[in-house]
């Protein structure tokens, strides 16, 4: 697994070696930087998972250097320190999306806190990151995004109707599988459909669903019901 990166930016040197200890206790990867200007350079040179700075640095202060990283990465975590008399600050970093604002002296235990905050958030995205998205290839032209239900031709989305994209949705689940009028009638909420099973009902809801995509997508098995039929399945990560 790619190990957490921080990049740590703080102009006292003896400052930073106190809190160097605390830090590797929580990330694999430090990067160090002694200054604004220089710490950007880091950041672009090496995209860390974290940033933690102070708000006072000399060259570019610690706001103006988060500012300019948010204007293109809203995914790093960035911590910033600061002395008390610097808190009539902390409203210039609400829009700033930080992890903490830590004042100084740091408390190694509220350090150790927003790290772990940090780290925690960060493990979630590369989870969510992982996650596979399945696009189903119908024709030349047209591909059903199963994950987020949307189907596509010639990279324009098709709109398609709830109990279209309900259908869709269903019959992709297992493109081996021969769903019964029943099973579809079960899976479409009642509410949409007469009380009363009738098969008339979802032949008209395949009819209609069939016009948005390619016919040969969607197999009548004669007294059966319908199998989902794409040209092929490719798996997006």
């Amino acid at each position: 697994m790619k190990p957490i990166s921080l990049l740590y930016i703080e102009d006292d040197l003896d400052i930073r070696e106190i809190y160097l200890d605390s830090i590797k206790e929580e990330v694999e990867l430090i990067y160090c930087a002694s200054d604004g200007e220089e710490g950007y350079e880091a950041y672009l040179l090496h995209k860390p998972d974290i940033i933690l700075l102070d708000i006072n640095m000399p060259k570019l202060d610690g706001l103006s250097l988060a500012k300019k990283i948010r204007e293109n990465d809203s995914n790093v975590k960035i911590i910033i320190t600061t002395a008390y008399g610097e808190q009539d600050k902390l409203l210039q970093a609400i829009e700033l999306y930080l992890i903490k604002y830590i004042l100084k002296p740091i408390d190694p235990t509220i350090l150790k806190e927003a790290l772990q905050k940090a780290k925690k958030e960060i493990m979630l995205q590369r989870e969510q990151e992982k996650q596979e998205r399945l696009v189903y290839t119908l024709d030349e032209v047209t591909r059903w995004d199963f994950e987020a239900e949307k189907l596509y031709a010639n990279g324009i989305e098709i709109k398609l109707t709830k109990n279209e994209r309900r259908l869709l949705k269903f019959l992709s689940t297992d493109k081996d599988k021969v769903f019964s009028f029943f099973d579809i009638f079960n899976h479409i909420s009642h509410d949409d459909f007469d009380k009363e099973y009738d098969a008339n009902q979802i032949r008209a809801l395949v009819k209609l669903l069939r016009k948005k995509v390619p016919k040969e997508s969607i197999i009548n098995i004669y007294g059966e019901g319908y199998r989902f039929n794409p040209m092929e399945l490719v798996t997006i990560s």
